[in-house]
């Protein structure tokens, strides 16, 4: 890894996205490709500021106060998770499927809340994100909604980085001509692996703001749960969608 500040987050993120498991300082050295001693002393720094705890010797490090403090008072699109999380809890015990909403920051995709109560599929955000925009639902959904020339440019970005596009998407003609027609068709699913995918766009005062998507095993995708999913799934993206416009009084 480069410099320090990289070392340092580094090491929080992939500490973070191994919980509730704890990491010992050899691995974690050799997976983020850092010297040893330089981890160590790292991992001394941030267990002593408090962003990290040192369960054992034996078994590693977690998470410590301060990051659980920081998440708390940043409040980070609070707004949005107290208008969605509710809607997306509901939709996911109905469902009995995998439920989430993401938005885009510097064209990586993060997912804000997710439930998931399917019994067949044991899916667990472990990232704070994911360069996965041109394999998920919800990431093409929000790329369907961004100008032409950033959808571009992130292309560009993703086949550098060796990331996963579904065939669909390989060149950029066939990538604008399809996004496009998720845009007017307003939603968005197919099958994946062992999975059916689906995503629908969330609103705020009439511009498009966030991805609303679902997971079912494949299993389970039949014409009769493919009516119910899109049409519970239609009605919670609007449902926030309105919880997420300012409502005007006339006097």
């Amino acid at each position: 890894m480069g410099n320090v500040i990289d070392k340092t987050f580094g090491i929080l993120e992939e500490i973070v996205s191994s919980t509730p498991e704890p990491c010992l300082p050899t691995p974690l050295a050799e997976k983020l490709k850092l010297n040893r001693a330089t981890c160590s002393r790292l991992l001394k720094q941030l267990t002593d500021m408090g962003y990290l705890l040192k369960v054992s010797r034996l078994q590693g490090y977690s998470p410590g106060p301060k990051l659980l403090t920081l998440s708390n008072i940043a409040g980070f699109e609070n707004d949005l998770i107290q208008a969605a999380g509710p809607v997306i809890d509901r939709c996911s015990e109905t469902l009995a499927c995998s439920v989430l909403i993401a938005r885009i920051y510097g064209r990586k995709r993060y997912v804000l809340y997710h439930r998931n109560c399917s019994p067949e599929l044991h899916i667990r955000i472990r990232k704070p994100c994911s360069d996965d925009l041109f394999s998920t639902a919800t990431g093409l959904m929000l790329l369907a909604h961004l100008p032409e020339e950033e959808v571009l440019a992130c292309f560009r970005e993703q086949k550098k980085l060796d990331a996963e596009i579904m065939p669909e998407y390989q060149s950029e003609k066939t990538l604008m001509r399809n996004l496009q027609k998720i845009a007017e068709h307003g939603s968005f699913e197919c099958g994946k692996n062992i999975q059916w995918i689906y995503a629908f766009p969330v609103f705020r005062n009439g511009s498009f703001y966030a991805a609303l998507g679902a997971s079912i095993h494949r299993g389970k995708h039949n014409a009769a749960y493919h009516r119910k999913i899109c049409k519970i799934l239609k009605s919670a993206a609007q449902e926030i969608s309105r919880s997420l416009s300012i409502q005007y009084t006339i006097a």
